[in-house]
């Protein structure tokens, strides 16, 4: 009886003791949602969420596509296109070859995966972004030299906003991440403007039959979509002639009313990459040209401003 009444004792009085909450977590993201930045702070963590969208939908394509797979039978597979790289990489291939396979590639990419959604939330430390950057920059690499096969320009454009961004958050300096800023900028406006001049010396764009070639493709084709251009010629050679005129005019952006229509430009480069996203399956690439378009805002800012930010306005 008396073990009964000590033990009820104790319950009475745990009863009684004020539950502790540790608000630190709920007062960082409250903290995080209210806090003003700067614009080159604004630019740096829109760019940093549409790298986590980005890089997820990547990582769930993998993650996806390997359940439809058996294991190394796909002829990219790592053990074939080991050949390619040099026997005196030896630290690389090391890397290259404990990264991959079945198991392992799965398991990068779910470290991918929960790297990319830590930098969705506005209120993951400085430190977390950071770290999960550096990691999304350094597997990028890494899944390039082993499937250099299957990878495109939304994967080339996603790796160099990665690297940017994690050199960025590392630093913590306001020029250094002006810099890297200005370089996703470059990228991107390079990036558009060689797709459209390579497409004037392409005949068939000339012609306006490259779209209806495309279209009719099991990879990127569309049925309604080539019925569609089929039955009016004229509208998918506008649509060819609409593609490379904004392509090579992307540059522009910097000097057409003092850089005051980058987000025209954007909104309409974004659109571009919807309809590619709705017609032909590209959804990598609105996300990772998107991922360049808070820089370009910015830069574009700048220019317009005609003067670099102040040493107040820091991240």
């Amino acid at each position: 009886m008396a073990v009964a009444a000590e033990r009820a004792a104790a319950l009475h009085s745990f009863t009684k003791e004020p539950i502790e909450v540790d608000m630190k977590p709920l007062r960082r993201i409250r903290h995080s949602l209210s806090v003003k930045r700067s614009p080159q702070a604004k630019a740096l963590l829109l760019t940093e969420v549409v790298v986590g969208v980005a890089s997820a939908v990547s990582s769930l394509e993998a993650l996806w596509a390997a359940t439809r797979q058996e294991a190394d039978e796909d002829i990219l597979r790592w053990r074939l296109a080991r050949e390619m790289v040099s026997s005196g990489s030896r630290t690389l291939l090391k890397a290259l070859d404990a990264t991959s396979g079945a198991v392992a590639e799965r398991t990068v990419e779910g470290a991918r995966l929960a790297a990319a959604v830590s930098l969705l939330a506005p209120w993951t430390s400085t430190r977390t972004r950071a770290a999960a950057l550096t990691w999304l920059a350094a597997s990028s690499a890494l899944t390039y030299r082993r499937r250099s096969f299957q990878s495109d320009g939304s994967d080339q454009l996603l790796f160099q906003v990665q690297t940017a961004t994690a050199l960025a958050r590392l630093s913590g300096d306001r020029r250094i991440t002006d810099t890297c800023l200005w370089y996703i900028s470059l990228q991107s406006v390079l990036a558009y403007s060689v797709a459209g001049y390579s497409k004037v010396a392409g005949s068939q764009w000339r012609s306006g039959a490259a779209l209806s070639g495309i279209l009719r493709t099991e990879m990127y084709g569309s049925k309604w979509a080539f019925d569609l251009v089929q039955e009016h010629p004229r509208v998918a050679r506008m649509a060819n002639i609409a593609v490379i005129a904004g392509e090579c005019c992307f540059p522009l952006l910097y000097f057409i009313k003092k850089g005051t229509l980058a987000r025209h430009f954007a909104l309409t480069a974004g659109s571009f990459h919807l309809v590619n996203t709705c017609t032909m399956g590209l959804g990598r690439f609105f996300w990772a040209f998107t991922s360049s378009y808070p820089a370009l805002i910015y830069t574009a800012r700048q220019v317009t401003e005609n003067r670099s930010m102040t040493p107040n306005e820091i991240i």
